[in-house]
């Protein structure tokens, strides 16, 4: 299990590998960046065809969530080993769960919309038993509501897998967790589908820092994997990206510096260590002379400058920064300070 909340197990199954073998990708870190995850906290894999034939040397059989969308796949998962396969509702009509409960011996993950819970859930499930399920999984943007259809109702276990569209699918996801889901369903970044779905890394970290709680997972290489997800993927994650983006320990103007020197939980809500990563003072229009001083100790300068002098840096500093619209690096920072002694 990943986390475990107030006693309750709950288990991370994450969508990335599928969302990534979906569109061109770079096949060399996949490897890497596979065993990263289950690193992490990752309990198994969701994939449909095209991804397990991709990933099959990568994952082992019993990690794999299989996605059921055509009738010949049950004899490929069959063949392999897959214990748990997973079908969606709109099948139900040509995958007949019958004749999988007949025929084989895997356990079935059902996803049922949030918006047919209300409306023709039962009558789409009409002769089934849903104990006879593994698990059913609420796919959707108002996932807070599972409870009111499975929990104390049947003998099955739950998987939320919520939608981002209006920007709440960590917030559903860590709440689904506070209501001892058993299942949650994550996508690195929240990359998934059209509005994305619950970050793995967020509600990791979050499980952490708001709950106090411990995970089974190593999130401190949550920064490297950010580095191997944009090889991969080729492209760039936001660098203000919550817990992961590389810029979010960067700090500048005077009062964050003083503050953080004093206390970093006044601007900080994790240190950085917590996700492998470090903080970064930067340089710009808007530092002091605090900012100076830090980043002479930062770099390794033995301060031997007057007051005078550091404000003499503050100014170049600043005017090269106004100058070239960006922060001043920290090799011509050392330049600037050899020109004053100089």
């Amino acid at each position: 299990m990943s986390i475990i909340l107030k006693g309750k197990e709950s288990y991370i199954i994450d969508r990335t590998l599928m969302n990534i073998t979906q569109k061109s990708f770079n096949e060399k870190g996949l490897r890497k960046f596979s065993i990263n995850l289950k690193r992490i906290g990752v309990d198994f894999f969701e994939c449909d065809e095209r991804t397990f034939n991709l990933i099959r040397p990568l994952i082992a059989s019993g990690e794999i969530i299989f996605r059921i969308d055509k009738v010949h796949q049950l004899e490929i998962c069959k063949a392999n080993g897959i214990e748990y396969i997973l079908v969606k509702e709109e099948d139900l009509e040509f995958i007949k769960i019958k004749d999988i409960e007949e025929n084989y011996n895997f356990k079935i993950i059902l996803e049922i919309d949030v918006k047919s819970c209300g409306s023709d859930f039962m009558q789409k499930v009409s002769g089934i038993d849903i104990n006879n399920f593994f698990a059913v999984r609420f796919k959707g943007e108002s996932n807070w509501f599972f409870n009111n259809y499975i929990q104390g109702k049947f003998n099955v276990k739950t998987n939320i897998y919520a939608s981002d569209k209006y920007s709440m699918a960590t917030a559903l996801g860590f709440q689904a967790i506070l209501k001892g889901v058993d299942y949650l369903t994550t996508a690195f970044c929240g990359n998934d589908g059209t509005y994305g779905t619950t970050a793995l890394e967020e509600i990791l970290v979050s499980t952490v820092v708001i709950m106090g709680e411990g995970i089974y997972g190593e999130i401190s290489l949550l920064s490297e994997m950010r580095e191997q997800y944009e090889k991969i993927t080729y492209s760039k994650i936001l660098n203000n990206k919550p817990v992961i983006g590389k810029d979010i320990f960067k700090y500048e103007s005077g009062v964050h510096v003083a503050g953080i020197e004093k206390n970093p939980v006044t601007y900080e809500p994790f240190m950085p260590e917590l996700v492998g990563m470090k903080r970064k003072l930067a340089l710009g229009k808007h530092s002091g002379k605090n900012s100076i001083i830090s980043k002479l100790k930062e770099c390794g300068i033995d301060n031997q400058f007057s007051v005078g002098e550091i404000i003499c840096i503050l100014g170049r500093v600043k005017n090269k920064s106004i100058a070239n619209k960006m922060e001043v690096s920290d090799s011509d920072f050392i330049e600037i300070c050899r020109g004053i002694k100089g």
